[in-house]
């Protein structure tokens, strides 16, 4: 796939970069590699294969939730509590 010279002034303004003419040739070449490449990943024939999301299966390891106590107070810290709880502000 060509890219084309107005491609890349494109991009460029897209990102707020300012790139001179040498540059322009430079970085068409490159998109021009990184599509080529793409490309041939939409060559591959993938029969028999599971999609993967992940490249490791992840299993989720639960566990049964314990009420501890602190060793310190973590209300001792702080102005804005009410009783047991810290105190917010308003949401609503």
């Amino acid at each position: 796939m060509k890219i084309e010279k107005t491609t890349v002034e494109h991009v460029s303004k897209l990102a707020r970069i300012k790139i001179s003419e040498e540059e322009i040739e430079k970085f068409a070449n490159q998109f021009e590699s990184i599509l080529k490449f793409f490309s041939m990943i939409d060559e591959i024939k993938e029969t028999d294969v599971e999609p993967a999301f992940q490249p490791i299966e992840i299993k989720n390891s639960y566990r049964e939730d314990e009420a501890k106590k602190f060793e310190w107070d973590p209300l001792s810290n702080t102005k804005h509590k009410e009783g047991e709880y810290f105190k917010g502000p308003r949401v609503v």
